[in-house]
């Protein structure tokens, strides 16, 4: 060993506090390096694609990176041309209808409670709640967190292109930077992480796309306003588990307890059908869908999920909201190759059973809990 050389020990520590310094800076700069964050997800989503133009079509990193890219600006583009003006239609409508809505749904309220014997309740709530001075002091921060928006997209766009680019010389310095003795099994185990979590969000976006357009359709069927809206917002939301699912199908609920129904059901039926069909989806979805799209998943217990959930949400807002269980999911296989390191085991064939594909049987996935309750429990 050289006079000037590190022991073991010490590059261990070394790592352990540039670990740390990192994870201090990502937690006090959440907005800054948000952007970053999406644009390492994106490209995560993205990088099978570009490998295939480099082995298929003998193209440079570079071009190939630049290939795939120009393809995601021409669908931001092109979607955005076809979705946009939808979407802005809807939401100006919103924006006109909504004292009647509000007014609609009060009186769907008033009646509702009054059937309960729960008047007085309902009139408190009113008298307590400002609708129109909320919406005008909303007008303001809207504004200001567009320009903050759209200055992110331009950084997320950015950090997108030169991780499609970079991706290999990223994986190239990981395995510099590992010690070499625990070379042969780290970079086994960072596989199986990338395995995991390309599973995860690969299956997150295809479910996100089937939720949003089944909803829309569904919402549309049966009349509710603002379905197209409210059909992107139910997809958006899918990647929050058991929370989302619920979050949308009560705004839902809200907007029809607020829109005369064209059926001339009574509003509670109205929107009782309503829940029942993103009671029904939701269902659907977890039963069919989640097994077909995601196929091999480690699963996770629901009390796992709701306080990765709790935790991200507390720490790093709704961004951690949304990684909260990939990155639940990349720990518990990290604390499974550590067991199997301390009882002196072969991690490796319990990692790979990890990953086995579940059995029809098996029913919905604990990373995707039902939103009508817990799953069943597993390990």
């Amino acid at each position: 060993m050289n006079a000037g050389s590190w022991s073991p020990a010490s590059k261990r520590a070394a790592l352990g506090v540039i670990g740390l310094i990192l994870l201090f800076v990502v937690w006090r700069a959440g907005d800054i390096v948000r952007p970053f964050i999406w644009g390492a997800i994106l490209a995560y989503v993205l990088l099978p694609l570009v490998s295939l133009l480099e082995r298929r079509a003998g193209m440079p990193r570079t071009v190939a990176a630049t290939a795939v890219f120009a393809l995601l600006l021409a669908a931001i583009v092109g979607g955005g041309r076809v979705l946009l003006p939808l979407a802005v239609g809807q939401i100006l409508d919103l924006q006109r209808r909504l004292p009647g809505l509000l007014t609609n749904l009060e009186a769907s309220l008033s009646g509702t409670l009054d059937q309960f014997g729960l008047g007085p309740l309902q009139q408190d709530a009113i008298q307590s709640s400002d609708f129109p001075g909320m919406l005008a002091r909303a007008v303001v921060p809207i504004a200001v967190g567009l320009g903050h928006a759209l200055l992110e997209f331009l950084v997320f766009l950015i950090a997108t292109f030169f991780l499609l680019r970079d991706a290999p010389r990223l994986s190239d310095w990981f395995r510099r930077v590992l010690p070499p003795g625990q070379r042969a099994e780290l970079v086994p185990l960072a596989k199986q992480v990338s395995e995991l979590l390309g599973l995860y969000v690969r299956g997150q976006i295809i479910l996100i796309g089937i939720m949003a357009t089944v909803t829309t359709i569904g919402l549309t069927v049966f009349g509710v306003p603002f379905s197209f809206v409210l059909g992107m917002m139910t997809g958006v939301l899918e990647i929050i588990p058991i929370v989302g699912p619920i979050t949308a199908g009560a705004i839902a609920c809200l907007v029809a307890l607020g829109n005369p129904n064209p059926f001339g059901w009574s509003q509670l039926v109205y929107v009782g059908a309503i829940a029942a069909m993103y009671t029904i989806l939701r269902h659907a979805e977890d039963y069919f869908v989640i097994p077909l799209v995601i196929g091999r998943i480690v699963r996770l217990h629901p009390a796992v999920v709701i306080f990765s959930l709790l935790a991200g949400g507390a720490l790093f807002g709704l961004l951690g909201v949304i990684l909260a269980v990939p990155l639940a999911a990349t720990l518990r296989l990290v604390l499974i190759y550590v067991g199997a390191k301390l009882r002196d085991e072969d991690p490796f064939s319990r990692l790979e059973a990890e990953l086995e594909p579940a059995s029809s049987h098996d029913g919905p996935t604990a990373l995707q809990p039902s939103a009508s309750g817990p799953q069943r429990a597993t390990d």
